[in-house]
């Protein structure tokens, strides 16, 4: 016998539908498993066998040992020294990182090179895993927070953000190099999320684990202060501030002024390569022939005035579009997103790799378009399209290091990076200033 619950009109369609639901998320949640499985197996399996090249991991490394020693992670002819001594067979990059950063590498110093360039990419594919399940948690919450309609919306976007993610360039560039673009991205994550349920201690921590894995987010700090978390900031602070008396007790006071030195060494210099993807670099590539890119032009003074002139525009627009004091919480992790975007364009050097720390913009950015487009939004569909491009562009695996590329009109092609974070830049602008339109 039939309940009434049963054969109530409608009640067939709406058990269809939940049917349906459950069946779209699992397909879902199995295409995100088997894109990690596939990364874990095919990128970290094959390359911890068989070791990439030393770049980053190596100049780590070195720094490292240099702390382990009581030397400073900054002599540069020390750290290519040990290189030589160890078999490198060319100078590693300058060690640019807070003094911190060296004093974390000591305990991997100790062990051989391969071996700690080993732990180094099993730390980076757990993080790798975390931040990706950082973004399910948060993007779920993201969703409940702007009353998205069609809750199936939210696995759809994941599953396509996992496989393009896990197969972008700058995590697959980030892996080999041995940076810290992953462990960026996962703090980055922490910030957002702390900022959205308001909590101090976990807006503050990841604050200062993001500061000591590269010195830019700093400025975060005060974007957090303004987003009335000055709790937070303070935490922030004061950790840096014991990592810095840390490093005064280790080397002296000496290693700050020394660590500044190197950091303006490294802003005072062009850095055209195609690997660096900032709108200097891409400049540089079209106004200032190099060893490295041969521009079509060469103009070093229009390249010095545009730099500043565009750098000072990112900049304002930016500070502009975070005049209201209070934004809704579903938008924070866009409004970071936004911040994080223009500090990757506006800074001297952007590695490639380093854009993994950027990749959780697109799924913060799609899921308030899909809002605005439930609440028939005009602005939405175009958006959309367009943050699909912007991402595809700032993370597809695109030929920048072609030979046939370094010469004439065809470096601009080199600068797609950079057109794909801009179009990102743009895209968060908008939904920032629609807000309206979305919450």
């Amino acid at each position: 016998m039939k309940t009434a619950a049963a054969t109530a009109p409608g009640a067939g369609p709406a058990a269809a539908g939940r049917r349906r639901a459950v069946l779209l998320r699992r397909i879902c949640i199995g295409i995100m498993l088997l894109a990690t499985l596939e990364f874990v197996v095919a990128t970290t399996g094959v390359q911890i066998l068989n070791l990439p090249r030393s770049t980053d991991f190596a100049t780590y490394y070195l720094a490292g040992a240099q702390a382990l020693d009581g030397l400073s992670p900054y002599d540069t002819a020390a750290i290519a020294e040990r290189g030589y001594a160890m078999g490198f067979e060319h100078e590693q990059f300058p060690f640019l990182y807070p003094p911190a950063f060296a004093l974390a590498m000591q305990p991997l110093s100790r062990f051989s090179y391969p071996r700690a360039r080993q732990i180094w990419m099993l730390v980076a594919t757990w993080a790798l895993l975390a931040a990706l399940v950082c973004t399910v948690q948060l993007l779920r919450h993201q969703a409940k927070l702007l009353g998205l309609q069609e809750p199936t919306r939210t696995w759809i976007v994941l599953a396509a953000f996992f496989p393009a993610a896990l197969n972008s360039t700058s995590v697959h560039n980030d892996i080999r190099a041995g940076s810290v673009g992953i462990l960026l991205y996962l703090a980055l994550l922490l910030v957002a999320a702390g900022l959205v349920v308001r909590s101090r201690w976990l807006t503050g921590t990841a604050l200062a684990l993001a500061t000591l894995l590269k010195l830019t987010p700093v400025l975060l700090i005060l974007y957090a202060a303004w987003r009335r978390n000055r709790a937070g900031a303070g935490i922030a602070i004061a950790l840096l501030m014991c990592t810095v008396v840390g490093a005064w007790l280790h080397w002296g006071w000496q290693i700050m002024p020394e660590y500044a030195r190197a950091l303006l060494d490294a802003v005072g210099r062009e850095y055209p390569r195609p690997m660096n993807q900032s709108l200097d670099a891409a400049l540089s590539r079209l106004l200032l022939p190099s060893a490295q890119v041969a521009a079509p032009f060469d103009l070093p003074r229009i390249k010095q005035v545009l730099a500043f002139l565009l750098t000072g525009v990112i900049v304002a627009a930016t500070l502009y579009s975070l005049r209201p004091r209070r934004r809704h919480p579903g938008l924070l992790p866009v409004e970071l997103g936004y911040v994080v975007l223009a500090l990757l364009l506006i800074m001297k050097i952007t590695w490639l790799h380093t854009l993994t720390a950027m990749l959780f913009v697109w799924p913060f950015l799609m899921l308030p378009i899909l809002r605005a487009a439930e609440r028939g939004a005009r602005w939405a569909l175009p958006a959309g399209l367009w943050a699909c491009f912007g991402f595809l562009l700032s993370s597809a695996h695109i030929p920048v290091l072609w030979q046939g590329l370094r010469a004439g009109a065809a470096s601009l092609f080199i600068s797609v990076h950079v057109v794909g974070l801009l179009i990102l830049w743009f895209v968060a602008r908008t939904v920032l200033q629609r807000e309206e339109d979305i919450c």
